[in-house]
């Protein structure tokens, strides 16, 4: 056989096999008929559609305009199966009955070009059941067969007993199916519900973990603008080497020895003063001081002192605090009217509110002055200073 002639056969083939391909499998339903109202025949030919999508078939839809007889001709079936391009047209009427209705169901395979009718009675109970078995048994190619009498006759105990236990059996193994599915549907619900747990902790520990790192880097950068700010903090004496500063205190002053009587004895003392300072580089916060004062009240005497004082920048901010002593001469214009020795301590604490300008205090400040008897001294000294 030559090319030409396989190219042929293969079109003859085509051709031929077409019209079996496209009416596969798929059934005509017409429209029920019989002595009932409307909804019921809705209603059963609900079920007959169902039962026939159950086995497998595909519904083709009925013309919308043909009328048939009743019972119908095996050409009008054919004529509806050739016009719809269905496998089997199915048509029935209804006779209700009490509890149950015959149906009288006809049958026209296409492949076969037979119909097939028959008549059977439905028990409203058992309608599924009932109607899975008759459309099993009419609408497939070898037809009703050996099943009429079946489908017809009064059943024996036997078959009654074989058909029950079918009927048990299919109906366990559609409920076994049905757990089967509940069961998978609920193992992947929980499958499902632990993969979101999963997704929200992950995202929820993500979300953490972010929140602690841009916390710590916080902390870190927080320390870190510290450390700079304090590396770069303002040292005592960094306004210039050379300090004035004008002085006010007030002490109290106790005598060391007994007075006859009629004496004065200890009493204030108040004081203003000057007093100049320089400090030196390399040496932090230390300065030497010295200057001049003028106290009055339990005596009246001018004093000169030298001493040294060292202040330490503890504090990112402009704050000093340190320790300060001065030693020095009074000469005194009341009482002994003599000149003495003098010495005071004091615990000091600076401020420097802006660039060159510093507030200093004594607190508390001791000291000794020996003109008379001698006294010692408490009180404390603001003192006001520019650095240059």
């Amino acid at each position: 056989m030559n090319g030409r002639s396989l190219i042929g056969a293969f079109l003859a083939f085509t051709i031929l096999a077409a019209p079996t391909l496209a009416f596969a499998d798929s059934v005509a339903l017409l429209p029920l008929q019989g002595n009932v109202d409307q909804d019921r025949l809705d209603a059963i030919e609900q079920v007959v559609s169902e039962v026939l999508r159950a086995e497998g078939h595909r519904l083709a839809p009925p013309p919308a305009t043909t009328r048939i007889d009743h019972p119908p001709s095996t050409a009008q079936l054919e004529a509806i199966a050739d016009s719809v391009r269905a496998n089997y047209v199915l048509t029935a009427e209804v006779e209700p009955m009490r509890g149950q209705y015959r149906l009288n169901v006809h049958v026209y395979a296409r492949a076969a070009g037979r119909t097939e009718e028959l008549l059977v009675t439905v028990l409203e109970a058992e309608e599924r059941a009932r109607l899975t078995d008759v459309l099993r048994s009419m609408v497939r190619p070898e037809g009703l067969a050996d099943d009429a009498l079946r489908l017809t006759g009064e059943e024996t105990p036997e078959d009654r007993a074989r058909r029950e236990a079918e009927e048990a059996a299919r109906r366990e193994a559609e409920a076994r199916e049905a757990l089967d599915a509940e069961e998978r549907a609920r193992l992947e619900a929980e499958e499902a519900a632990r993969r979101e747990a999963e997704a929200a902790a992950a995202l929820a520990a993500e979300e953490e973990a972010r929140r602690e790192a841009a916390a710590a880097a916080a902390a870190e950068e927080e320390a870190r603008r510290q450390r700079e700010a304090f590396a770069s903090r303002v040292p005592y004496g960094a306004d210039g080497d050379w300090m004035v500063q004008v002085a006010l205190g007030g002490r109290y002053a106790g005598t060391l020895a007994n007075l006859p009587a009629g004496a004065q004895g200890g009493g204030g003392l108040f004081d203003v003063g000057l007093q100049l300072g320089r400090t030196f580089e390399g040496i932090d916060g230390f300065e030497l001081r010295g200057g001049l004062d003028f106290a009055t009240g339990a005596f009246t005497g001018l004093g000169l002192h030298v001493g040294a004082a060292w202040l330490g920048s503890l504090f990112v901010e402009p704050v000093f605090i340190g320790l300060g002593g001065e030693l020095g001469v009074i000469f005194t214009f009341t009482g002994a009217r003599d000149v003495g020795f003098a010495a005071r301590v004091s615990a000091l604490f600076a401020w420097r509110p802006t660039e060159h300008f510093y507030l200093e205090a004594s607190l508390p400040e001791l000291g000794y002055v020996s003109p008379g008897a001698g006294a010692l001294t408490i009180g404390a000294s603001l003192r006001a200073g520019y650095r240059f």
